[in-house]
């Protein structure tokens, strides 16, 4: 019964759920996500849990296909970009991207309106959701399989093969006090 105790515990201790990490996610954003505003100078995204600054990337689109965004600083879970003067009215798109606390990019738009203040609505080309080809073009890193979790998961396997066997090699020696184990006799009568 000892034999099987061992490698039952360290199985269960295994093959006990975890706390799941979970990605971050887009609690808000200003301007949020299909308003009209006739000012802007900064946008700001808010998470649910802290941003890994490295890794947070922001594309302030317009109309035309070009890029507004100036800088780009991360404080915990609030990412806030600088927008250069935005030229005309029209249908702007954040195309944003992090990279959650578990190690997966997590991405999203945002798409507004802006009218400059005395403007009226946007007409043409300008009116348009989509933003133009390629007009965001922050590069995605790529997302990991999780081939680590399979390897450690195999190297525990392995080690766990590994001390039953040492253990019932052990559980097997006579164990007789001050006293040699009996040679065993091959020969065949």
């Amino acid at each position: 019964m000892r034999f099987l105790t061992v490698p039952l515990v360290l199985l269960a201790v295994l093959l006990l759920p975890l706390p799941a990490s979970a990605h971050n996610v887009l609690k808000s954003s200003d301007p949020a996500d299909g308003a009209t505003v006739s000012r802007l100078d900064r946008v700001t995204l808010t998470f649910d849990q802290p941003v890994r600054p490295d890794f947070a990337k922001l594309a302030l689109t317009g109309p035309d296909g070009a890029r507004y965004e100036a800088g780009l600083t991360v404080r915990d879970e609030i990412v806030t970009a600088t927008v250069k003067p935005l030229p005309s009215g029209g249908v702007y798109v954040i195309g944003w991207q992090i990279v959650s606390n578990d190690g997966h990019p997590v991405t999203g738009t945002i798409r507004f309106t802006y009218t400059p203040s005395g403007g009226g609505t946007p007409t043409g080309a300008a009116a348009t959701l989509a933003p133009a080809p390629g007009a965001v073009s922050a590069p995605i890193p790529a997302a990991s399989g999780g081939s680590w979790v399979w390897g450690l998961l195999v190297f525990a396997l392995l080690m766990l093969a590994l001390s039953t066997w040492v253990l019932h090699r052990h559980e097997s020696r006579p164990r007789r006090a001050g006293s040699t184990p009996p040679a065993h006799d091959r020969t065949l009568s």
